[in-house]
């Protein structure tokens, strides 16, 4: 098949492009700049590349219709909530235009196509019950997983009156290889690892008493072969693992396999105004799917420091 990867540079598509590309797929990534190439390093001579922001809307369609792919998975957007608040005409632009300009796109194009939105349990806001699933209802708290909502509708939308093949992956707190390590604002397990593998204290908020629901790489990858080869259409899928993980224990294990060391420190105010709370996943509709989990998050943070360590020899990172 020929897969669409917009965001095909990023974290999570340089994974599902590199996987799409040793099955034997055709592969074309999408991407604003080369600024993370290095992430499709062992692949960039089996891809096409495309260069252009998505919020060159004449440009997307191009690129679609030039293409005629089989799959697209949209995983290109604005990723904080932070970078939302700053910037919040954008954030529509960028995370909900975008997704109405590919499946206005999609009823054009002589043939069909599957399109998978990347989104966010950040959608649901702070959960009355737990395990959330894909009804539990969705009260964004932030501009950022409001505009995705909206992204999601679109694709429910024109799933139901057009009979277009859209789904939604709609991921929890993911890390691993290759995500940003060096950004308070984003990845935090990502984050708080590499300061803890330079030596550096690693700042926990409030004593670590809460919990997400972490998940690995190689786990969102798996997840998402699952998703376009037998989701249904117009449905959403949550990924995660249904485990909680406390960030205690996340301390804990920082300082175990690093020379970094933990401090606790109280969380700021705007953080508590958007704070979901303790998070954890139903992933029962994935795991009908034939989907699994394998790697806990202790042995994902491993496989994460040998990626560190591995990049520190060969450069400064």
């Amino acid at each position: 098949m020929k897969i669409l990867v917009i965001g095909g540079m990023g974290f999570v598509g340089s994974h599902l492009s590199e996987e799409f590309v040793n099955t034997g797929h055709s592969v074309v990534i999408a991407s604003r700049s080369k600024k993370k190439i290095r992430n499709i390093a062992n692949i960039i001579d089996h891809v096409k590349i495309e260069y252009g922001d998505i919020t060159n809307y004449k440009w997307l369609e191009t690129i679609i219709l030039k293409h005629k792919p089989d799959v697209i998975f949209h995983l290109a957007g604005q990723l904080t909530h932070y970078e939302a608040f700053e910037n919040p005409l954008y954030d529509v632009d960028v995370n909900s235009k975008t997704t109405l300009v590919i499946l206005e796109t999609l009823r054009k194009m002589e043939k069909p196509c599957r399109l998978i939105l990347g989104s966010t349990f950040w959608v649901v806001g702070k959960p009355k019950t737990l395990p959330i699933n894909e009804e539990t209802p969705c009260n964004p708290l932030n501009l950022y997983a409001a505009d995705r909502l909206a992204s999601e509708h679109y694709c429910r939308i024109y799933n139901r009156v057009y009979g277009l093949d859209a789904l939604v992956m709609r991921l929890t707190n993911t890390f691993g290889p290759r995500e940003q390590y060096n950004n308070p604002r984003k990845a935090a397990l990502n984050y708080l690892l590499y300061k803890g593998f330079k030596g550096e204290t690693v700042p926990i908020y409030d004593e670590g008493k809460f919990f997400r629901d972490y998940i690995y790489i190689s786990d969102i990858v798996s997840a998402a072969k699952a998703i376009m080869e037998k989701g249904k259409s117009g449905e959403i899928y949550f990924v995660g693992t249904n485990t909680p993980t406390w960030f205690y224990d996340i301390g804990k294990w920082i300082e175990e396999l690093t020379p970094g060391k933990v401090v606790y420190v109280e969380s700021p105010e705007y953080h508590k105004k958007i704070d979901v709370g303790n998070i954890v996943v139903d992933n029962t509709k994935l795991k009908k799917l034939g989907w699994n989990w394998k790697v806990p998050v202790k042995e994902g943070l491993k496989k994460t420091l040998e990626y560190y360590q591995r990049l520190e020899k060969s450069e400064p990172i």
